[in-house]
């Protein structure tokens, strides 16, 4: 389990390194446009979040967060999507295998692990992208 937490750590600490720069308009050209939308949740505490054209909903904890993500176009040449926002930043990536390794969610059969950062907390979950 510590080898995961640790992989979880290193995953998010490359995302928001790579991602955290501050944006200026050329940066932003070269990031994805290509929207994403799908379904997620997960628990400890119990979280859901809808992606719609890239706009997201996430509900969590007494929170309801509108934000728009922003891709990272060297990531979408697989179904992996590093992601950041205003408010979350995160990884979606496509299960290897029988679906989510994480099974925590009541989805019926998720494609896609989710791993974000909110309010420096991180989060994990199961989905599915469109």
């Amino acid at each position: 389990m510590k080898f995961k937490s640790l992989t979880v750590c290193l995953l998010l600490s490359a995302v928001y390194i790579g991602l955290a720069q501050p944006a200026n308009p050329i940066q932003r050209k070269k990031e994805d446009r290509r929207p994403i939308s799908g379904h997620f949740e997960g628990t400890e505490p119990f979280w859901d979040m809808e992606v719609r054209d890239n706009v997201i909903i996430l509900n969590i904890v007494n929170d309801t967060v509108l934000d728009t993500l922003f891709l990272s176009r060297k990531q979408t040449h697989t179904e992996t999507y590093a992601f950041r926002g205003g408010h979350v930043f995160g990884i979606i990536r496509q299960s290897s295998g029988e679906g989510c390794q994480l099974d925590i969610t009541e989805t019926p059969n998720p494609t896609h692990e989710i791993y974000f950062s909110y309010k420096d907390v991180t989060y994990m979950g199961c989905g599915k992208l469109n």
